[in-house]
């Protein structure tokens, strides 16, 4: 199940809850309250003698409004012994598979929970018994995104971005003022650069360019880059200096295949990238080696613009003028994105 797709929770479990409101859900001095029932529609608790609705909203940590607006007919003043009623904490409920040498830690702090809740909502006892390839729920309350991307990369605007981490082990961004983008954009370059260093040994730093402003709009040297989709990002090469790989043009000879197109492929197998702009000559190499790979004919035909004419519009990976030096990849327009052109 893929990490970046959540759906979105109608009603959460009671261990889904947070450690406070799972403590006040045990009940109040008159002694332990009953667990609710787990349902396909949410959580749904069965009210006892002595309950309100305020205790029993404070005790699931919603509002009193909100119970009221999803049950239907409910009283607010009066609740009756044996009334069932339906819990929503307002949560999204997500499956995230554990990548090789990712920490618990890290997954908290994508989704804004605590290890503990990761650890009690997968009824795990020790984080060293989670594994990578692991698929573990979490209630998070990040949205599936918080940006927009507004139009077409020519011409577009961004809405409250993210701007790409400085000190990642894996790159380094050489202008951060002009690295904003969306969040997809945003961890999906950083997912495809943690995925290369994870497979393959002592891979080297990689330089991040020019993705787009803050707030999007025109770029100084660009025609794109303006809607937070587009991103330049130098090639892994050959005996790259003890810093990382910089913008620097390259033949054939000099490109790291195995480390370009393992980035390449993470983007690819998960239809992440639109397009990947890359010179006629350096293509061929890729192709040569993906095809070693194994890689079958038809996903050859559908990522790659060679072995046919640089002018011609084929593939995802195609040619594009000065882009010996570095590659520019434009991601996907995100499904929450209604105005992505």
């Amino acid at each position: 199940m893929s990490a970046s797709r959540g759906i979105l929770l109608i009603g959460v479990l009671l261990w889904a809850l947070p450690a406070a409101a799972q403590e006040r859900a045990a009940g109040s001095g008159r002694g332990r309250a009953p667990e609710p029932e787990y349902t396909d529609e949410g959580m749904v608790y069965t009210v006892v003698e002595g309950d309100t609705l305020s205790e029993i909203a404070e005790r699931f940590e919603v509002t009193v409004d909100r119970l009221v607006a999803i049950n239907e007919g409910l009283d607010p003043d009066r609740v009756r012994v044996g009334q069932r009623l339906t819990i929503d904490s307002g949560l999204r409920r997500v499956e995230h598979t554990v990548q090789p040498g990712e920490a618990l830690s890290r997954i908290a702090a994508r989704y804004e929970v605590q290890v503990a809740d990761l650890l009690r909502w997968n009824r795990v006892r020790s984080p060293d018994l989670v594994r990578a390839g692991r698929d573990l729920v979490v209630f998070t309350p990040v949205p599936e995104s918080r940006s927009r991307s507004v139009g077409s990369p020519q011409h577009g605007r961004l809405l409250d971005g993210r701007r790409m981490p400085t000190g990642h082990p894996g790159m380094w961004v050489r202008a951060p003022g002009r690295a904003w983008g969306t969040d997809e954009t945003v961890r999906w370059l950083t997912e495809g650069i943690e995925a290369v260093r994870e497979d393959i040994p002592n891979t080297p730093r990689v330089a991040v360019h020019d993705i787009s402003r803050r707030r999007g709009g025109p770029l100084m040297g660009h025609h794109s880059h303006r809607s937070g989709r587009d991103a330049d990002v130098a090639y892994y090469q050959r005996g790259c200096a003890e810093e990382g790989c910089r913008f620097r043009t390259i033949g054939p000879d000099q490109l790291d295949v195995e480390r370009t197109w393992r980035l390449f492929r993470h983007w690819l197998e998960r239809d992440q990238a639109q397009a990947i702009y890359v010179d006629h000559r350096l293509q061929r190499a890729l192709y040569e080696h993906a095809r070693s790979q194994g890689v079958s004919r038809n996903d050859l035909n559908r990522w790659f613009q060679y072995p046919h004419p640089p002018g011609t519009r084929y593939g995802v990976i195609r040619h594009h003028p000065r882009h010996a030096n570095h590659f520019h990849v434009r991601f996907v327009c995100h499904e929450t994105d209604e105005d992505c052109r």
